[in-house]
């Protein structure tokens, strides 16, 4: 069961400085199948999509900028490893394309977008997006993110699917030019898979959360990425 009861879900208006319109900025709602493929694939992908949230009839939103793939029970690094299943790890376990919001230090909210078929529980952390102009360190990391956009653990487990009030938008044709790719952050305690190259970020802008950690490479094409098997 999920922890996104009604009188759960954020109500806190998002920063009105993200106000956009997905129809006038061509924009279309990502469909479920974006995110049914291989979770690597969809991390790489979600860098330069909107993430966005309807508030009184109004889109906010920001430009992805950093992710981090998450591999389920095989994956030290992700809260769903040897199966784990708990109350609040259950949104990992759903079809792909839901939410998953976790509350860290008793302060950040994170976002992460569950990916693969249900039962599957492997998802993507979004670590940053990009700002408005004149404040692009404005969603820098992902508790930054969430706070700009009002997310809390009370839409863990929401639908980005369906026409709802939170969506992704994606604008055909528009990718970045240049994607770097390094270790994940923070997750020095998972042994073999903390060297797993699984974060992805735009090289050319200025709201990546950490500019270069690990050893770093640079990709304009898409590479196998996956770490630990094939898929």
């Amino acid at each position: 069961m999920f922890i996104n009861s009604r009188r759960m879900i954020a109500k806190a208006r998002p920063d009105p400085r993200l106000l956009l319109d997905p129809s006038e900025l061509g924009f279309t709602e990502a469909a479920r199948s974006f995110y049914l493929r291989n979770t690597v694939t969809v991390a790489r992908d979600l860098i330069g999509a909107f993430l966005a949230r309807r508030w009184r009839g109004d889109w906010y939103g920001a430009r992805i900028v950093e992710t981090e793939a998450y591999l389920g029970v095989g994956d030290a690094a992700a809260h769903s490893f040897g199966g784990r299943r708990t109350t609040r790890v259950e949104p990992m376990y759903a079809e792909g394309g839901h939410l998953y919001v976790f509350f860290v230090y008793g302060m950040h909210s994170c976002a992460n977008v569950v990916t693969a078929r249900a039962g599957r529980p492997e998802a993507v952390l979004l670590r940053a997006a990009e700002g408005p102009p004149g404040d692009p360190r404005l969603l820098s990391g992902p508790g930054k993110l969430c706070a700009a956009l009002g997310l809390t653990v009370g839409d863990s487990g929401r639908d980005l699917v369906g026409g709802g009030d939170l969506a992704l938008f994606v604008k055909p044709g528009r990718r970045p030019r240049r994607i770097g790719i390094s270790p994940r952050i923070g997750v020095d305690y998972a042994g073999e898979a903390s060297r797993w190259p699984l974060r992805f970020f735009d090289l050319d802008s200025p709201s990546v959360s950490r500019r270069s950690f690990g050893n770093e490479v640079t990709k304009r094409r898409r590479p196998d990425l996956h770490p630990a098997r094939d898929r």
